[in-house]
């Protein structure tokens, strides 16, 4: 996989994100991008008793060309690497999928924790903000999850 997109990151890193791209237990992803055919965690462990790689398969979830729309492609910047053409610059979701499926993580001095959000509840807030309408205060939520949340000190 790496030698078709020249990923230069190593094999690990790159299974671990298709990895993460495909789980679909409570508390992973409101859209997994990629479907999980094989065992790719569950969330007993975070998914991280995954497979090993080469017993696990997988393939673009229908759903991602809907969050991908084709008519954008010919916008895309495509990088070229060594005189192959690779991926885009930047991908263009019709929602922002930080918000949708979360993100976690840190950098150089910075950190971040963003909640998931309901994908529909998401699409109706953009569509009110691009409307000039003060959206609805959004609130977590985790496909799949029947427990309550709550705002504790403004977390």
């Amino acid at each position: 996989m790496a030698e078709h997109s020249a990923y230069h990151h190593g094999e690990v890193s790159l299974q671990s994100t298709i990895v993460q791209l495909a789980q679909n237990f409570v508390g992973s992803n409101n859209i997994n991008l990629l479907l999980p055919i094989g065992q790719f965690g569950t969330r007993n462990m975070g998914g991280k008793e995954a497979a090993s790689a080469r017993y696990i398969f997988t393939m673009l979830n229908p759903v991602t060309r809907l969050l991908f729309n084709e008519h954008d492609d010919h916008v895309l910047d495509f990088l070229e690497e060594e005189g192959q053409t690779i991926e885009p610059r930047h991908y263009l979701p019709i929602l922002p999928l930080c918000l949708v499926n979360g993100a976690e993580g840190i950098g150089t001095g910075w950190s971040t924790s963003i909640p998931s959000f309901n994908p529909r509840e998401l699409a109706a807030a953009l569509k009110d903000m691009m409307r000039g309408v003060e959206p609805k205060p959004l609130l977590p939520w985790y496909k799949g999850f029947k427990g309550s949340i709550e705002k504790i000190d403004n977390k």
